[in-house]
């Protein structure tokens, strides 16, 4: 009887040995990511960062990151094409919240991922973001389920009127959508003309996709009004139809300044080109390592092209890579820590990855949803280059390590030159 058992439980021992070496867990994750817009123009800086997400994925589970056995994914019906646009986006997070998913990714837009951030709260399901970037979504105690790689637009958007200020302006035009976003940078760029003594001439806050004749006649009142510098915080489509009524006006000339929130992406129009053409923008800096490189190589070779790494696109790329390998990071730290693998323990352990990045060290504040410490640029439209018929941006100045902008003059192309 004795031996009978004995050898009973030797093979149990077994078969739970080799069940628990060979059982392989799947960690399915979520994504909420723009590739068209909402009035259906395609947006390849959402395009990139879907793509880097799946190269990401792939990576992961070929080097056996997590584990022999452990994968991430993403499964094409968990993708959803949100169109950076906050109407619905409640609902469609709310179809991936009740699905097996661990985490949601992308959300990459801040309207829409105030919205999103607030139903994960009721679900308890982390939400990580690659782009948005609203000051709002800061706060920890609002939206304790939402985290990103990037940091707050106010850490950006004041530089804009720091150029302005290098360039002696004194007065400007302010363009502002009144989206969550919008309405954050507007208080960014309030504060930081009173600082700096330059005067709001005329401003104008409207929503987001308001009709091109709306904008065009704002532009009048500016062009009448004979104000010669624009400062515009909006998403990209409706900093286009800025842009796009700038160049109806020929308020891209010389003697005058452009400042915008958004880069452009490489595709827009013939006249939203020629109207943002010298403008300024500010971005994250990437600095150039060898992870960076490998990163660039494997894009070209997914998307099978050749890529701009000064391209708004190459940046959310990046930055979308780089937020997959944050769910990594925590996952690898939970199974080194035993930590059972669920949404609700997740997020601590993505507040607290550290690890360098394509786009450099990735950590987190310990008081809010933000990333720590990203270098910035600022970029210059220098209009469409005819060889690869894109808009062509050059990085102009950089900001020193206390907080002072560094301006490289024989970079910069201001409207008006060729």
């Amino acid at each position: 009887m004795i031996k009978k058992l004995k050898k009973f439980l030797i093979g149990v021992f077994f078969l739970l040995n080799f069940t628990l070496t060979s059982y392989a867990d799947v960690y399915n994750l979520g994504g909420m990511y723009t590739y068209h817009y909402h009035d259906g123009r395609y947006a390849d800086w959402g395009g990139y960062a879907r793509v880097s997400a799946i190269m990401a994925i792939d990576k992961i589970n070929k080097e056996d990151f997590l584990g022999e056995e452990n994968k991430l994914q993403m499964l094409p019906e968990n993708i959803i094409d949100y169109h950076c646009w906050p109407s619905n986006a409640a609902s469609m997070a709310e179809t991936l919240f009740k699905k097996d998913i661990l985490v949601l990714t992308g959300a990459d837009c801040s309207s829409p991922a105030v919205k999103i951030a607030s139903v994960a709260s009721r679900y308890q399901i982390p939400v990580i973001s690659n782009g948005a970037n609203a000051s709002t979504l800061s706060s920890t105690k609002k939206y304790p389920w939402f985290i990103r790689v990037v940091t707050p637009s106010e850490e950006y958007d004041r530089y804009l009127i720091d150029l302005a200020n290098y360039y002696k302006v004194r007065e400007i035009a302010y363009f502002y959508t009144t989206d969550a976003w919008g309405l954050g940078a507007k208080e960014v760029v309030h504060n930081s003309v009173i600082k700096k003594k330059i005067k709001i001439i005329k401003e104008f806050g409207f929503a987001r996709d308001t009709n091109q004749s709306i904008i065009n006649d704002y532009m009048q009142e500016v062009s009448d009004a004979n104000i010669k510098h624009i400062v515009i915080t909006g998403p990209t489509p409706d900093t286009a139809r800025v842009f796009r009524a700038i160049n109806k006006f020929n308020l891209n000339k010389k003697g005058n300044t452009i400042y915008a929130t958004e880069m452009i992406s490489a595709d827009e129009a013939p006249d939203i080109v020629e109207g943002s053409k010298g403008y300024f923008a500010p971005m994250t800096l990437l600095v150039k390592t060898i992870k960076l490189e490998q990163y660039k190589d494997m894009l070209e070779v997914a998307l099978g092209e050749d890529v701009d790494i000064n391209s708004k696109a190459f940046f959310y790329g990046a930055l979308s890579y780089d937020h997959i390998y944050t769910v990594a990071h925590a996952i690898k730290n939970m199974n080194n820590d035993n930590t059972r693998i669920n949404s609700k323990n997740l997020m601590p352990y993505l507040r607290n990855v550290d690890f360098e990045g394509v786009t450099g060290r990735v950590y987190f504040s310990d008081k809010t949803n933000d990333r720590i410490n990203m270098p910035l640029q600022i970029v210059n439209s220098h209009g469409l280059d005819k060889l690869s018929n894109t808009v062509k941006f050059k990085s102009i100045a950089t900001v020193s390590h206390q907080g002072q902008l560094i301006v490289d003059e024989s970079k910069v192309l201001l409207p008006g030159y060729n």
